[in-house]
């Protein structure tokens, strides 16, 4: 009976579903790229910035809570509506882990940040990319494509990267009060590379299922 519906009225209980999903990834997109002005800047600049990603970040919880309110009222399965609100709330902590990165270097004072951090900002916008795109075919998820393939090698190549950063940092050495701060942003660039994965994966679950 539900699957009989569910045929019959898309449109009522999907589509607008799948809206508020693409929005967040659209969120996820302009987060992503306020994230990289913000690395690229001075303190000065980052101060100014920084509020822009607390502003993202609390959209993108208020999205997740329309989006659970949704779920409840759909008529897919008890799975599905798991992986969808995992999903949902993955895109908005990687949201917050950018948030979280502008917090440490306004909290921190920390000045230029080695290049190697500053591509990898550019590689979770381009994920960033890859996401907003796949949202668009969440109503027709076999046609994912290699999304998941292509996040992974974007994922690999952050992770490279901050590596790179962390290994340029201690080699330059410096006083603890120096390095810490520097060691914790790069960690937090990490954790966003990650939760864009996890992003991915899900995605990817939901195609599998489908299948």
């Amino acid at each position: 009976m539900v699957q009989f519906l569910s045929r019959f009225f898309p449109q009522r209980t999907e589509r607008p579903l799948y809206d508020l999903f693409a929005e967040l990834a659209e969120l996820l997109v302009q987060s992503s790229d306020t994230h990289s002005k913000l690395l690229g800047h001075g303190y000065r600049e980052r101060t100014r910035i920084a509020p822009r990603l607390h502003e993202q970040s609390t959209v993108a919880e208020e999205l997740c809570r329309r989006i659970a309110e949704r779920l409840v009222q759909s008529l897919i399965t008890p799975y599905e509506a798991e992986l969808l609100y995992d999903l949902a709330l993955t895109m908005a902590d990687a949201v917050d882990a950018m948030e979280h990165t502008a917090e440490l270097l306004v909290i921190s004072r920390v000045g230029q940040l080695p290049t190697p951090l500053l591509e990898a900002a550019k590689g979770i916008e381009r994920a960033a990319e890859y996401t907003v795109a796949a949202s668009w075919k969440l109503s027709s998820i076999r046609e994912l494509g290699d999304y998941y393939i292509q996040v992974r090698k974007l994922t690999r190549q952050g992770e490279r990267l901050v590596r790179r950063a962390l290994g340029e940092l201690y080699s330059r050495g410096g006083s603890v009060q120096e390095l810490l701060p520097l060691h914790d942003v790069s960690e937090s660039i990490r954790r966003t590379i990650v939760l864009q994965e996890r992003i991915a994966r899900l995605t990817d679950l939901l195609r599998v299922k489908d299948a």
